[in-house]
This record gives structure tokens, sequence and C-alpha cells, in this order.
């Protein structure tokens, strides 16, 4: 079976290398003599450099095996590089001798040397990324980088749980509050079905031009016209009992057996509307590029 490359690890390592690259460039900003002088800022450069070289090793690692490349630690950006044809594989080739270098104890690298060959090279971190996302886009033509394994598995898990909690309403609500395993069945369960929905909010909201987003992310989609406006209260309430039940805040069993019977049949609808906004985000993408 031919492999494919995980969409959610490469983003994620890649959202790590870009907080590292910038807090890099932040910190590499100040003059030489300053830095060499600056424990504090070569610290923190050590551990942004470490940061950002692992989450570059972390997609050559996996993008190694699903391209079928023979690789080690120390060339493996190298023979990445050249199988994708990056025009400054030898540069990720030096890049890689320096750093195990630098991590070598035996071979101590001074701050000044290390100053002035992130300050040259710094730039290497932002292309490498940008190749691979390029090459994926291409090669795979999943343009928009969604991982549909991600979103197949977090609407099982929404269905599979929002069974399990509808089992347990049809017990009826006497039944409910002198079981106390049904209350912790459906509060678990409840999350697990909350957290999958939120988690496909989270990576599909950046590819509908949804950039700034926290708790609210489902809210948001709401405002954007990916989920129909008469689901702003829903989704609403489906955040605050979510952070009820995980704070301190005393949900009674009654409280929570009547916010089931109103959110847990929404889940599948929620999910719904996100796919319908999903698919024709899709098919405007296609018609796009064929233009």
């Amino acid at each position: 079976m031919k492999r494919s490359p995980k969409i959610s690890l490469i983003l994620e390592a890649f959202q790590n290398l870009e907080k590292a690259y910038v807090d890099l460039k932040k910190n590499l900003e100040i003059p030489k003599e300053e830095f060499v002088k600056n424990k504090l800022v070569q610290d923190r450069v050590r551990i942004d450099f470490n940061l950002a070289f692992e989450s570059s090793m972390r997609v050559c690692r996996h993008l190694s095996a699903v391209y079928g490349i023979k690789t080690s630690s120390k060339d493996c950006l190298y023979k990445l590089a050249q199988h994708i044809g990056m025009p400054f594989a030898e540069e990720l080739k030096k890049f890689s001798e320096f750093y195990f270098k630098y991590r070598d104890l035996k071979d101590a690298v001074s701050p000044e040397e290390l100053y002035d060959f992130l300050k040259e090279n710094l730039v290497l971190f932002k292309e490498y990324a940008r190749w691979i996302v390029e090459y994926i886009k291409k090669t795979t033509g999943n343009y928009l980088l969604i991982d549909f394994e991600l979103l197949n598995e977090k609407a099982k898990f929404i269905k599979d749980s929002v069974k399990k909690v509808d089992f347990v309403l049809k017990q009826g609500l006497e039944e409910f509050k002198k079981t106390p395993m049904y209350y912790d069945r459906v509060k678990y369960f409840y999350q697990v079905a909350y957290d999958s929905l939120f988690d496909i909010c989270k990576h599909l909201a950046p590819r509908f031009g949804i950039k700034k987003f926290g708790d609210d992310c489902l809210t948001k989609m709401v405002e954007k016209g990916i989920i129909p406006e008469e689901y702003y209260d829903t989704v609403l309430k489906m955040m605050l009992l979510k952070n009820k039940l995980i704070s301190t805040w005393e949900v009674s069993n009654e409280e929570l057996y009547k916010s089931l019977q109103e959110l847990n049949p929404k889940f599948p609808e929620v999910l719904r509307e996100i796919s319908k906004s999903l698919k024709k985000l899709l098919e405007e993408k296609a018609k796009a590029k064929k233009v």
C-alpha cells in the first residue's frame, strides 16, 4: 500500500519551526558584540535552534519513510532536498554538519561562530519548509493541505460518542439521576464529541480564511457563514457546557441531562454543515485551478 504524507504531522512540525524561526530572528537582530556578552540570549537561541532543527528533522524522517529514502540523522535533510529537487541541498548538508558539530560537546562552537552561522543561514529553515509544502501540494493535488484522515477519524469519534450519549439519554431522567455511572459516561463522551468537533474546526478554520481564533472557533465559523447562523446559539452552548464540565462549576444531573437532550442531536448537524462548506470550498478551488 502506497504511503501518503501525514498532513497534520507536517503542519504541526512546521508550526513549531515557524515559532522557533521567529524567535531566532528576533534574538539575532542584536549586534554581535552584545550577543557574545549576553548569556541569556545565547541560551534562548540555542533552545530555539534545537527546536527548529528537530522540527525540520521530524518532517524529514516522516517523508523519508513515505518516499522510501534511506537516510540517517546527519544526511536526512540533504537526501530529502535532493529527492524533491531543492536547489540548496548542499547548503542543507553544511547546515546539518554545523548542527551536529554544535551539538557535540567535544567540539564546542563559540558564541561568535553560532551567531555568524545563524545570521547567514537562518533563512534555510524558511525555504526548506516552503519547498516541502509546495512539493506536497503539487504531488498530492491537496492544495489546501487538508488532512482528510484526521477529519474522518474525528467525525467517527463524534458519531460514536453521540450514539453512546444517546443510549444513556434514552434511559430517562429518573434513571439517569439515580445511576452515577451514567453521569460520568455522558460527561466523558460529550467531551470527546466536542473536542473532536473543535479539532475539525481548528484544522479547517485557516482554510476558510479564519486566522485568529481560540475557544471561539465554532462561533467564528458561524460568523464567517461556514456554519449557518441558526446554529450560533447551539455552538455557543456547546462551548459553554464543555468549559463548565472541565471547570470547578458544578453541573447538576438534571441540568446536564437537559443540556444533552438539546445539544447531542446537533453534533451531526453541525458536522454536516461544515462538510457542505468544505465541499463547496474544494469545488471552488478546483475550478480556479482549471482557469
